[in-house]
């Protein structure tokens, strides 16, 4: 995911600057096992990073303790530049990292949230099957978390639903069809990017999915 996140930033002319949380036993087909980073060693990385550079975006994936997540919040909170965070709970390949208090932690300093239908059901508590469910959904947590909400939509056939603001909007774009380990991590990037560039945030959703189209 880290990998995916600093080839996007980079390719889209920001210099990326990350922060490990997490390190994961993987390759491209499967997850056998992740080793948490601690919530002091996190802290150290992101004050060496925030004493160096100005800061253009803030794009948070995966975390899988409460305790980090306090710590991340807490730090970025403060920072005023676009902020967005990926909620990573289960992988593509079905391997599971958290359960969704950790994102609840989080979206309460974050602007905006990109859950896909599985991440909404679990941070919602909602059963989402249809449009009519994701914006039900993306509502409530609008609404609890005081962020906008951005569901992907591998499982809607294509559509994006964008929540912000009070408005709902459905962003199409052609789905290629395979599985492809990483989409979440790029989107959200892209879109902390775009955010970072000055687009409000329709526009960037919409430079976002036609990056990850592309």
């Amino acid at each position: 995911g880290i990998h995916a996140d600093i080839l996007t930033i980079s390719s889209l002319g920001f210099h990326p600057c990350s922060v490990v949380t997490v390190i994961t036993f993987q390759n491209t087909c499967t997850i056998s096992g992740i080793f948490e980073i601690e919530s002091d060693a996190i802290r150290e990385q992101i004050l060496a990073v925030i004493r160096d550079v100005n800061l253009a975006g803030i794009k948070v994936g995966l975390v899988c303790s409460k305790d980090v997540a306090k710590t991340v919040a807490e730090i970025i909170s403060r920072i005023d530049v676009p902020k967005v965070v990926d909620p990573v709970i289960k992988a593509t390949v079905g391997f599971k990292f958290t359960d969704g208090n950790v994102y609840d932690i989080l979206a309460k300093a974050c602007d905006v949230i990109t859950p896909n239908t599985y991440e909404l059901s679990v941070l919602s508590q909602c059963n989402v099957r249809s449009i009519e469910d994701v914006k039900k959904a993306a509502r409530l947590i609008a609404e609890k978390f005081n962020c906008s909400v951005v569901v992907t939509g591998g499982s809607l056939g294509g559509k994006d639903v964008v929540f912000d603001k009070n408005n709902f909007y459905i962003i199409e774009e052609e789905l290629v069809e395979k599985e492809v380990q990483g989409t979440g991590c790029v989107y959200s990037s892209a879109l902390t990017c775009y955010l970072a560039k000055g687009f409000d945030l329709l526009e960037a959703c919409e430079k976002a999915r036609k990056f990850i189209y592309n």
